[in-house]
Parts: structure tokens; C-alpha cells; sequence
């Protein structure tokens, strides 16, 4: 099915190049003279769905030696990857080989254009739908899911050994959006494998205990009325291992 905008115009999905920086919003990559390093080291910075001249969504991703070795250049609030020493264990207990070229996801923003992030600050345009920089009407059109496949597909072509992720809780997209991240189940069905939490705690990660936005705790006291456990709240580490995923998936 062809993705589309709320109007019905056509969204196109394909890896960033470096003279079309002028027309993402830049909210949580770098500055300019790291993200021209990126694209030296990379040949893209992740991947952008577009309404015709309009950037409407962005994966950001780096590149990581796994297990051992990070991106120097990609923001530290960003480097969600696992140390090395837990990387190893929770892959070899998922029975895969996780190492070498990895393309790791950062962050996903579904429905941020150049627009929502100058009026993010602008108390009035929440009642437009916008939100913490996001036009919610791009939201549940299948562009995140598209911006995945992107990835993966371009990974693979650039003979990476795996693709890692952050995947939000099932069932609490207000968290999704706010966090940048997508839901695990997305990662679920593109062959994603769990290979752990982003902690092993037991306690409730610290957005779920009250350092989020009101949409976002209104979803954790509603799951948590139901007897969600308080270790489901936490994001699951997702990944692929593109040796074992043929061409044609």
C-alpha cells in the first residue's frame, strides 16, 4: 500500500544526503561540522520520508562496531547501545552472532517537519494537533514502519552485519512519539529479535515515574491501573541480524 500524507499526497521514503540538511528540522543530531564527519563515515545520517518538497519524518542513525565500539561524533544522549560485556551475553542467549557493522537506530520522529519545530514552544498550536514539535496527523500512516524498512534495506546494501534498536513498550504510543521511538511490535514484525531490556531493573524507569509529559503519565497510570508490572514499562533492544535475512525480505 502506498504511503500517503493526511491529504492523500504521496510520501516518498529514502536515505538523507548531505545538501538536503536545510530542509530537516536538526532537533537532536549535532552540529553541522560533525554531521558533515557522519556523512564521511556513513555516506547518510538515516533516513527521511518526504511530502514532495517537505521532510515529514526521520530516523537518525550511526554506525558501531559491535560489541565493543561506538560513533564519536553521534550525541552521548543518543548512544543508547549496551556495553559490550551485556551486548555479547544477550546475543549469544538470543542464539545470534551480533557483531561486526552495525547501523543503529537513534531516534524516529514521525510527523516533525521544518513548521512543527519552529512553533514546538508555541503553547497555542497544541490545540492544532501539534505537539512537543509533532503534527500528530501523520501519526498511524505506516511511515514509521517505512523509515524501518528503509533502514534495513540500506543497511543490508552497504554490507552491514546488523541493525539495532531501541523498541518503545507495546501499547503506549504516547510514550513512542514523546521518546522517539518505535514501537517494539513494528520491530516485531520486520524480524526483529529482543534481546533484552534497556535495563534490568525491576523499578520503574525513571519517565515512568514522573519525569514525562502529562499524555505520557496519563498512559502509564491508566496501564498501570490494569496490573502492568513495572519492568514492562521499560524499552526493549531489538535487533537483526542481516546475514540471516535474505535479499527478497
Amino acid at each position: 500500500m502506498a504511503l500517503t500524507s493526511p491529504d492523500g499526497t504521496p510520501i516518498t521514503v529514502r536515505p538523507i544526503e548531505p545538501g538536503e540538511l536545510d530542509r530537516i528540522p536538526l532537533r537532536c543530531w549535532p552540529d553541522r561540522k560533525i554531521l558533515d564527519h557522519l556523512f564521511l563515515e556513513q555516506g547518510t545520517i538515516g533516513i527521511a520520508a518526504w511530502e514532495g518538497e517537505q521532510c515529514v519524518g526521520q530516523l537518525h542513525c550511526y554506525r558501531a562496531i559491535l560489541p565493543d565500539a561506538m560513533s564519536e561524533h553521534w550525541p552521548e544522549r543518543s548512544r543508547w547501545l549496551p556495553e559490550s560485556s551485556w551486548w555479547r551475553q544477550a546475543a549469544r542467549a538470543a542464539n545470534l552472532e551480533l557483531s561486526g557493522p552495525g547501523w543503529c537506530h537513534a531516534c524516529c520522529h514521525v510527523g516533525r517537519t521544518l513548521e512543527t519545530h519552529r512553533q514546538e514552544s508555541e503553547p497555542s498550536e497544541r490545540a492544532k494537533g501539534i505537539r512537543k514539535g509533532i503534527d500528530t496527523r501523520y501519526l498511524g500512516r505506516g511511515i514509521g514502519t517505512a523509515l524501518c524498512k528503509e533502514s534495513v534495506r540500506w543497511a543490508r546494501q552497504h554490507d552491514y552485519a546488523a541493525v539495532a534498536a531501541l523498541g518503545a513498550p507495546e501499547g503506549l504510543p504516547e510514550y513512542a512519539v514523546w521518546a522517539g521511538q518505535l514501537p517494539c511490535t513494528t520491530y516485531a514484525k520486520l524480524g526483529f529479535a529482543v534481546i533484552g531490556l534497556d535495563t534490568e531493573s525491576k523499578l520503574l524507569p525513571g519517565w515512568a515515574d514522573g519525569n514525562s509529559p502529562p499524555e505520557v503519565m496519563a498512559e502509564v497510570r491508566a496501564a498501570m491501573a490494569k496490573g502492568r508490572p513495572e519492568s514492562d514499562f521499560c524499552s526493549r533492544v531489538m535487533a537483526l541480524d542481516l546475514r540471516r535475512v535474505t535479499a527478497t525480505e
